[in-house]
Formats: structure tokens, C-alpha cells, sequence
């Protein structure tokens, strides 16, 4: 057995050879196609190129909307394709942190190297694999894929509708050269940021501009940190006077935080001189809280002395009374689902309820929200977002896909539990105990009981998109799926695949050609053969992404319940069997979920017979 496996991984590999044939070597099958689509594979041979290759799971992060119009405009799709791809073989070895190369696009790309994790990216993608070695030149494996910046950072400021306040701020200061440098990182509020501010605070920043400047320049760090490179508790040096730092959270549950306060809605939006996050709170250094809220250059002391009366005593105020009590008044506890979605800071999902029309309905009975954060949003393409803004019905359905009548507990979920949403279709919870976590629609639930005075809310990090229906509707909408679809049916599996609570690893079309002519004939002459095998791509339950783990084993629904077993890592993301890669992973039906997967699974006890022809 040993030496017939090693004899099928040999005849099953093939090493070297020119830039294509790596990329076909390592799996990067999504990228192959495209740039076959886009007329470059020629391109690619002519001469000696460093290719940065996103893996098929980070096309698989695009939403489908997007590949579908990069595949319709072929102009724009091999743009981007050149934007990954330099000339000449640029080893690991050559990187510098804030090395710039210029790219077949005609734009260049940023090396950002991230010493305390080991990290290195380029334009905050993640190099997850170095140095495969080409006849003509070396390929770099990236977990994302890059798209050109539009500008410098002033020009993405200036072109996004809610940083107009930003853009009029650094204006007036006159900070708009100093934000065309190199290498910057800047942290951008947002308008309704600058508004929590109040109008007090903000007069006082009109009537001081040289607190205005400062305050600006504490949002500005002289160097590019991508989100590859932020670290819980890390402290950054910005750029105002006295290089005040800026305090990092960085965790999984909540995201990048910055100060205590502020969070990152927005990451990662490259500009030609660096980077910009988008946050929701204006951050203001300590040595400025009391000039900026009291409207002048107020010691500690001065105040103190100052209060008589009102909400400052005559006692001496303790500067740990003054920061609760700042912290009170900012805060606004508890009230309507809308008053709780506010407070939380779910403000994208506020302003898109509104603008569905849909608030006062969410006043008007006793409800349960599951509430995307404003990142979950984020991480729709803003073409998505600026067709659901134009599309009020659409907008609305989606919403309600969100709400479900009545309050729904923590304690009240339990795995598999459906419920009916306003949009009249249902979603599933699951539980996963091994890592403590619980999904709806496969979205992590990242905190619970947000306790109104007519529901719950609970809080998402996706955005749940309604299923277009069962397993087998989403196979057969799926023209990739079509040699899949052929084989269910011919083995009588449609039925079974109309069961409630399952999950398809399903093969593409690619991934049945893999398996060559001989396999398929004989998986055609033998029914039972070819039932048995497409049954182990199936489990009788939901798991979705979230509830996998390293060396997981999942019994299936063949006839002996054989298990398949599962790698899960940030860098190959799933692999099951050791060999098939999950490319696009959660895809909600209204029974379940689908992953698809670019190698066929085979039980070991069919290998033969599948490979073979005999038992």
C-alpha cells in the first residue's frame, strides 16, 4: 500500500517548469483560468516575471457579482491580473520593509514587513508561501486579492462622501501636503465620528487650529500598517508634536480597537502613499481632552478649581471620578432596538434601516436583531453596497432577513434550531462546543443579549445573504457544478440531498476531469460505486466554516459512515483528505450548506476499485 501511494502522488505531481505550470502545480486554478480568460498566459512566457498569486480561496472571497463583471470586462480583469505581476525574480530575500516595485499595471505594490509576527505582505496582502521557483521567474502565494488604489491618500479621502468632514478638517489645517508623503497610515473618522464630538467640541476646533492640526496629525502614523500587522496591545507613534502614541485592541471578537473607544469599521484601503482605516470616534490625546471638551488649555487643577457647583462639586474632582463621569456622559444605556443598535455603534446597519424605510417597523412590535457590525459591511464589495442603496426592496428583504419576530435569548438557541424571519425565510443556528462558538446562517454570533425595551439583538460579523434554495438548487444553478449534478442524478442521490440539516463538499466540474477518463468509465459502469462516493461528500449536519477545526474527523452518510478528516490553517485555509481544498466555502441552501472543493473524495476502501476498475 505505502509504495502504491507514493506511486500515485508521483505520477500525480509534476515539479518546475515555466510560470503556468507552477501556478498549476500549486493549485492556484482560479488565477490559471483568468489569466487564460484575460489572453496573458502567452504574456507570461515571453519573458522573466515575479508573479504575486492569490489562491483560489482568495478569489473565492470575491463575491461572484464581482468575478462574473471582471470575466465580462476583460480589459479590466487583465488589469488587474498585471497589477499583480513584476519583472524580473524577486526572492523573499530581496524584500525591504516599504519597498516599492512597479507592476505590468503601470502602479506600483508595497512590501510591508512585520517583524514581531513574522509576517510579510504586499499591499496588506499576506504572503502565505515563498520563493516556487519558475524556469522564467518565482511565484509568491498571497491570501488576498490586490486591487490597484485609485490615489494618494488625500485623493481616497476627498473621494468618499462620508469623510467630507475629515477632507474640510485637514483643509483648514492645512495638513493636505503633509498627508501626500510616503508611508503613512492614517486612522480616518468618519462624519458621524466628528458629530459625536458635539457642536461645543467642534466650535472649539474651528475657533484653535493649531489643536485642530494636532488632534488630526494624532490620527496619522509615519509608517504603512496594514491590518496584517496590528497586535493586541500594540502601541503606535503618531505623527502630531509630541509623537503621542495610540493604543492598539486587536482581538477576534471585536475587531481592531483604538484607544478604548474607537473602532476600525473600514480596513485596509490601499492608497498609492499608503493606507487608510476608517474608524467611528475621533481620537483625541490626553494631554487635549480638557481643551478640546472645556474649549481651552485647562490644566487638571485649573478645573478643579473652576468647579463649584453642577455636575463638578466643590469636593476636588479625582481624575478617575472625571474619566467615569466622561464616560457616562458619552454613553447612552439601553432603550429602543434602534437606541440599542446606536449605542452599540452599529451605525451602517442604522443608516441602511432608515434608508430602507424600515425603522418605525422595528419600533412597532417586539423584535430580534441579528445585527451585522459595521466591519461585517464593510466586507461587501462597495459596488454591492451602492446596488442594495439603489434597490429599496432588495435593501429592505435583506434587512428583514436579519429580524425575527419576538426575543430569542442566548439560552433559547439550540443546534440546528430554525427560525422564520421578517423576510418570510428561515435561518439556522448552530453550536459548536468544541470552540464555544454559535452561528446563524453560518455568521458568528459575536455578542449576545443586547437587551431592549421591545427585544434582543445580537451581534453578527456577516452579513446574511437569503439562499436561493435547497442543495440541489444551488448544485444545478451552478454551471461548475454540472458533472455533479449529472452523477446525483444518475445515482438516485436527489431525493436523499433534499434532507434537512446536511452539508455537500461538492466537487467541480475541474475536479471530476482530474479523476481521468479510465475512473469516470468505470465509475459510469459500477452505480453502487459511484453512489458510495458521492454519499462520502456528504454530512448528516450543518457545518458551517466556523465550527471547523485543525484534525477534525466527520463521519459521512456512505453506507459504512466513513470519515473524512480535515486540515484547517490560515495559510491553506480547508483541506480535506490532505489533498482537496475547499474554494468557496458556506454557501447557505435553505437545508443546509455547500462547499466547494477542487479534488473528488474517495474513501480509502474504494481506491482501488475507483482507480483500478476492480476490487
Amino acid at each position: 500500500m505505502l509504495v502504491f501511494v507514493a506511486l500515485t502522488v508521483f505520477v500525480q505531481s509534476v515539479f518546475g517548469g515555466n510560470l503556468v505550470e507552477v501556478l498549476q502545480n500549486d493549485g492556484e486554478t482560479t488565477l490559471i483560468a483568468l489569466v487564460k480568460q484575460a489572453g496573458l498566459a502567452d504574456a507570461l512566457l515571453s519573458g522573466e516575471y515575479t508573479i504575486f498569486a492569490p489562491t483560489n480561496a482568495a478569489f473565492s472571497k470575491l463575491p461572484q457579482s464581482v468575478l462574473d463583471g471582471l470575466q465580462r470586462d476583460t480589459t479590466a480583469l487583465a488589469n488587474i491580473l498585471k497589477y499583480h505581476v513584476v519583472k524580473g525574480s524577486i526572492h523573499k530575500a530581496d524584500a525591504s520593509n516599504e519597498l516599492q516595485l512597479e507592476t505590468l499595471a503601470g502602479t506600483k505594490i508595497r512590501f510591508n514587513i512585520y517583524n514581531h509576527n513574522n509576517v510579510v505582505t504586499v499591499e496588506g496582502s499576506k504572503i502565505t508561501h515563498f520563493d516556487l521557483t519558475a524556469s522564467n521567474g518565482m511565484v509568491h502565494v498571497i491570501d488576498a486579492v490586490m486591487m490597484p488604489p485609485t490615489g494618494s491618500i488625500v485623493d481616497l479621502v476627498a473621494g468618499n462622501s462620508d469623510l467630507s468632514t475629515l477632507l474640510s478638517k485637514v483643509q483648514s489645517a492645512g495638513l493636505a501636503g503633509a498627508l501626500q508623503g510616503d508611508a503613512l497610515t492614517v486612522f480616518a473618522p468618519t462624519n458621524a465620528a466628528f458629530n459625536r464630538l458635539g457642536s461645543h467640541v467642534l466650535d472649539n476646533l474651528r475657533r484653535n487650529p493649531q489643536l485642530l492640526k494636532e488632534i488630526l496629525e494624532y490620527h496619522v502614523v509615519p509608517h504603512t500598517e496594514y491590518s496584517a500587522g496590528l497586535y493586541n496591545r500594540e502601541y503606535l507613534r503618531t505623527l502630531d508634536t509630541h509623537h503621542d502614541v495610540i493604543r492598539l485592541g486587536v482581538s477576534s471578537t471585536n475587531g481592531v480597537v483604538i484607544n478604548r473607544r474607537s473602532h476600525v469599521t473600514q480596513a485596509d484601503i490601499s492608497a498609492t502613499n499608503g493606507v487608510v482605516h476608517i474608524i467611528d470616534h475621533v481620537l483625541i490625546p490626553s494631554r487635549y481632552l480638557f481643551s478640546a471638551i472645556l474649549g481651552k488649555n485647562a490644566s487638571f487643577k485649573q478645573i478643579q478649581a473652576k468647579s463649584t457647583k453642577g455636575f463638578l462639586m466643590k469636593k476636588p474632582l479625582t481624575m478617575l471620578a472625571f474619566v467615569a463621569l466622561t464616560v457616562f456622559v458619552q454613553s447612552v444605556f439601553g432603550g429602543n432596538l434602534v437606541e440599542v443598535l446606536q449605542n452599540d455603534g452599529e451605525t451602517t446597519l442604522i443608516a441602511l434601516v432608515k434608508q430602507a424605510g424600515l425603522a418605525d417597523a422595528l419600533l412597532s412590535g417586539e423584535y430580534t436583531i441579528f445585527a451585522p457590525t459595521n466591519a461585517a459591511f464593510s466586507k461587501l464589495p462597495q459596488s454591492v453596497l451602492d446596488g442594495l442603496q439603489r434597490d429599496t426592496t432588495a435593501l429592505a428583504n435583506i434587512l428583514k432577513y436579519h429580524v425575527v419576530k419576538g426575543s430569542i435569548h442566548k439560552a433559547d438557541a439550540s443546534n440546528e434550531l430554525q427560525l422564520e424571519t421578517l423576510a418570510g425565510t428561515k435561518i439556522r443556528f448552530n453550536i459548536y462546543n468544541h470552540n464555544h462558538v454559535v452561528t446563524v446562517e453560518g455568521s458568528k454570533i459575536t455578542h449576545f443579549d443586547l437587551t431592549a425595551s421591545n427585544g434582543m439583538v445580537h451581534v453578527i460579523d456577516t452579513v446574511m445573504m437569503p439562499p436561493t434554495g435547497s442543495i440541489v438548487d444551488l448544485v444545478a444553478g451552478n454551471s461548475d457544478l454540472s458533472t455533479l449534478l449529472s452523477k446525483v442524478q444518475s445515482a438516485g442521490l436527489a431525493g436523499a440531498l433534499q434532507g434537512d440539516a446536511l452539508t455537500v463538499f461538492a466537487p467541480t466540474n475541474a475536479a471530476f476531469n482530474r479523476l481521468g477518463s479510465h475512473v469516470l468509465d468505470n465509475l459510469r459502469r459500477n452505480p453502487q460505486l459511484l453512489k458510495e462516493i458521492l454519499e462520502y461528500h456528504v454530512v448528516p449536519h450543518t457545518e458551517y466554516s466556523a465550527g471547523l477545526y485543525n484534525r477534525e474527523y466527520l463521519r459521512t452518510l456512505d453506507t459504512h459512515h466513513d470519515v473524512i478528516r480535515l486540515g484547517v490553517s490560515s495559510t491553506n485555509g480547508v483541506v480535506i483528505n490532505r489533498r482537496s481544498h475547499v474554494t468557496q466555502a458556506d454557501i447557505s441552501a435553505t437545508n443546509g450548506v455547500v462547499h466547494i472543493i477542487d479534488h473528488v473524495l474517495i474513501p480509502s476502501r474504494y481506491l482501488f476499485s475507483a482507480i483500478l476498475g476492480k476490487k
